[in-house]
């Protein structure tokens, strides 16, 4: 671990963490410098609590899949005990992936190892064949015998503290980080009715290499603004007018609001409606709403009537991340005669934002590389966004910190 200072003045942020009515964008440099994502990398996600998914995507004992988080490259795996163990995927003899293939076409030798999924007993380096069982511990190593005070039970692959809530799974590089579910106490609240623990995940996709900062996905998001403009026609049900914030607090660890509908029962799909079967347990208000939620740095959820929906985000440079996102459901809904039918309309639905949300988002990180790039004021349908940057700041002034602190005296 490395701790930088910040390499713009911090001073200069200030004017982003305050109140949306006063407040401007954060610095063009927290978009577009490579310097300062390496800054922030550590400063956020080195620190934090990230998601790498739900738990029912490995539901049985030797699931597993992997995921790169700050560039780490990590196994989220069932052990046998049934619980969720999340470790490194570098091997400790020689530093390769034991996830990654031992033979790759010629035209991939270059590219970093794509993330995989199954269900095993065992990781086998395909190195050097060390090999690790669910829970990270060397249980093989080939003609080792005549290295001295070599143990095999001396070695394990590096474990994460792991946290789970409402199905999500949470893990931290800083063993000093608090823990996360106490600070999601209000939230626990607002989605109480919509029982999340009990959803199951359909269809998870990842896309690498969305050509833009993680932040402007976070921000398109969550900012209410641009619906009525973007989204014209297929987001009228839920006019940016009706767009709503709850406060946030210092030690919060999630922001929300909600976007009121003009009908009941909306549905962000070509029709407008929902076309699943109703969450009976939601009340009238609810099902007047489309709920938006965001536990940085990472989880992005969206709840609607009839089903919800998550996307996670994870940097890769300052101008690239790769995101997953995938639909959640009740257990009764899978069960509906032309779920995948209904399911695929859904989809579309979600297509036809993305169509207009990823081209706009690249065009903004092209504009934060300008010269000319903007701190311009926020709409009150944009409150969100200045509580996102007092969040950051936050994490960025503790760096800060912790990197004079390490400076020898």
């Amino acid at each position: 671990m490395t701790h930088r200072r910040c390499p713009i003045p911090l001073e200069s942020l200030d004017a982003s963490a305050q109140d949306f009515s006063a407040a401007v964008g954060l610095p063009p440099a927290v978009y577009a410098d490579p310097g300062f994502f390496a800054f922030e990398r550590e400063a956020v996600f080195g620190h934090e609590w990230i998601c790498v998914g739900r738990s029912d995507q490995i539901a049985e004992v030797g699931d597993f899949f992997t995921i790169t988080v700050a560039g780490e490259p990590l196994i989220v795996a069932r052990g046998t005990d049934g619980e969720i163990n999340v470790m490194s995927s570098v091997c400790q003899h020689r530093g390769m992936c034991v996830t990654a293939p031992a033979q790759r076409p010629p035209s991939e030798w270059f590219e970093l190892p794509p993330e995989t999924s199954g269900n095993c007993r065992t990781f086998r380096c395909p190195y050097d064949w060390w090999t690790y069982d669910l829970d990270g511990r060397l249980v093989g190593a080939p003609e080792m015998g005549e290295t001295t005070g070599f143990s095999r039970s001396d070695i394990s692959l590096p474990r994460l503290r792991t946290e789970l809530w409402k199905g999500f799974v949470f893990v931290n590089f800083d063993d000093e980080a608090p823990p996360l579910s106490p600070r999601l106490v209000k939230l626990d609240e607002v989605l109480a009715n919509y029982h999340v623990d009990d959803m199951i995940t359909v269809e998870p996709e990842t896309v690498p290499g969305l050509p833009f900062n993680w932040k402007i996905m976070v921000e398109n998001f969550m900012e209410g603004y641009h619906p009525d403009r973007l989204h014209k026609g297929i987001h009228d049900f839920a006019p940016s007018r009706n767009a709503w914030y709850a406060p946030f607090e210092e030690g919060d660890a999630a922001m929300y609001g909600a976007m009121g509908a003009t009908i009941p029962d909306g549905g962000f799909n070509p029709t407008q409606k929902a076309i699943f079967p109703i969450i009976p347990t939601l009340t009238e208000t609810e099902r007047w709403r489309m709920l938006f939620a965001y536990v940085p740095p990472s989880l992005l959820m969206g709840f609607q009537p009839d089903s919800a929906f998550w996307f996670t985000v994870q940097p890769v440079s300052e101008s690239s991340h790769t995101l997953t996102m995938a639909y959640i459901f009740p257990p009764s809904t899978l069960e509906v005669p032309l779920f995948g039918e209904l399911l695929g309309a859904a989809i579309h639905g979600v297509e036809l934002f993305n169509n207009q949300d990823l081209p706009t988002n690249t065009a903004v990180q092209r504009g934060m590389g300008s010269r000319f790039a903007p701190r311009g004021r926020y709409s009150w349908q944009e409150s969100v966004l200045a509580q996102f940057n007092t969040w950051l700041v936050g994490r960025y002034r503790a760096e800060d910190r912790r990197a004079a602190a390490a400076v020898p005296a």
